[in-house]
């Protein structure tokens, strides 16, 4: 359920008797931004480190061990065009510790101390938590390198929206955290909690009116609301682009990006999932089976999608004299996906897949949640369980061959050994 409680300010209660936690999340939603994006993800790592009542990290897990042990988890993302910035915190439901009536209200005050009591003060945040924390964003910036695949994909990203603020990623870019001081990150953390659309989700056995009891107490202020837009459109390329890079490694890491029709819940939403299990999403797919198992070409092989930017990466892990063999027949199964060159018995079985991975979502309470998130910010009038089988299951072959036709290859990122010629 959806409530207004103030201008800019949105709670969503889903009350479900599935888990024994409850969970609580505080989103603040703002336009997307490289700089922003940094600055945001230097902020909630040093909101889940200490506050002003719990100024040391000791005292803060203290406080969640007294709370049967509720565990805080934070989160820097990009939403398409827009950012998010989620603090979470999953307690146990007080139904099931007996003679604790009141441990949601303390986990929900513990939360909002956390958020709106930061350890700062004269405007700035407390400096020597300032410099570790963005020493550590630092290290973890520099660490990305040391997952190829990832890198790889990052890098095709960059390639992919290369002049656009989406070029960066969620958690932003090491190159903009050298001008960011403690006054300057808590000027932003104050624009972030007192400007940003808020989203309050809620998930758990609980009774709506005693969370909107709790919110009213919490005093919340008015902010200007932000329109649901998330959809970024890309232009489309022309020609593919191509990019190289080389690094001292073990094994090719060869990624395509395409531009896809398939966003979010829009016409092709369903044939789309559909697609790309058939083509790189799952192990019977043309990829996995043709790339990896027959050609044996590739020691990985799959395929995704983004809903809700308009694209398909393809990333594969190969050797690197098989550059040019992997290209082409990567770009071959797409072609087989294009004249319809896969049996019925397939559909069904990646129908079948799909639907049996939708409902082991409902099984993870923060999975679930996410779901019903991206539906409030995308859709009116989200679909039942019931409803999202039947629109899978109708889906055609010939509408899953109209999302593959519609596939456009934009580029190609190839992260090559050192020794390597292309």
């Amino acid at each position: 359920m959806e409530y207004k409680l103030k201008q800019g300010v949105t709670a969503y209660i889903e009350p479900s008797d599935k888990y024994k936690t409850v969970l609580i999340q505080y989103k603040f939603r703002t336009s997307f931004g490289g700089k922003t994006a940094t600055e945001r993800s230097l902020v909630k790592n040093m909101l889940e480190t200490n506050s002003k009542q719990y100024p040391s990290q000791n005292e803060m897990d203290l406080k969640m061990a007294s709370l049967y042990g509720a565990t805080l988890h934070t989160q820097s993302q990009r939403f398409g065009k827009q950012h998010v910035v989620t603090l979470s915190l999953s307690v146990v439901n007080d139904k099931f510790i007996g003679g604790d009536d009141t441990l949601l209200e303390e986990a929900f005050a513990f939360l909002e101390e956390i958020i709106f009591r930061p350890n700062a003060e004269d405007g700035k945040f407390h400096e020597k938590t300032f410099m570790r924390e963005k020493e550590n964003l630092n290290n973890y910036f520099e660490s990305l390198i040391e997952d190829k695949s990832a890198y790889a994909r990052t890098r095709l990203n960059q390639v992919l929206f290369e002049g656009t603020d989406q070029a960066y990623q969620g958690i932003g870019d090491a190159g903009f955290l050298e001008d960011i001081t403690s006054s300057s990150l808590f000027e932003c953390y104050e624009e972030m909690i007192g400007s940003n659309q808020l989203d309050i989700l809620v998930s758990g056995d609980v009774a709506p009116k005693r969370i909107l009891n709790i919110l009213a107490a919490q005093k919340l202020s008015d902010r200007k609301e932000i329109e649901k837009d998330v959809f970024y459109l890309r232009a489309k390329n022309t020609e593919p682009v191509t990019s190289s890079e080389a690094q001292d490694i073990n094994q090719g890491k060869l990624f395509f990006g395409f531009s896809s029709p398939v966003y979010y819940m829009n016409d092709h939403y369903f044939a789309g999932l559909v697609f790309d299990g058939l083509f790189g999403g799952f192990p019977h797919s043309k990829l996995f089976q043709n790339v990896r198992e027959k050609e044996s070409l590739a020691y990985s092989a799959s395929s995704g999608l983004d809903f809700l930017r308009g694209v398909m990466t393809v990333g594969t892990g190969i050797e690197f004299d098989k550059r040019e063999q992997v290209e082409k027949i990567v770009l071959a199964q797409l072609q087989d996906m294009q004249a319809g060159d896969f049996s019925d018995a397939l559909i069904a079985q990646t129908k079948s897949m799909l639907i049996n991975h939708y409902k082991q979502n409902d099984d993870y309470q923060g999975r679930s949640l996410a779901k019903q998130y991206q539906d409030f910010l995308i859709i009116e009038n989200p679909l039942s369980q019931e409803q999202w089988i039947a629109g899978l299951n109708a889906v055609t072959k010939e509408q899953i061959v109209a999302v593959a036709e519609k596939m456009t290859l934009q580029a190609i990122f190839f992260l090559k050994g050192e020794a390597t010629d292309e």
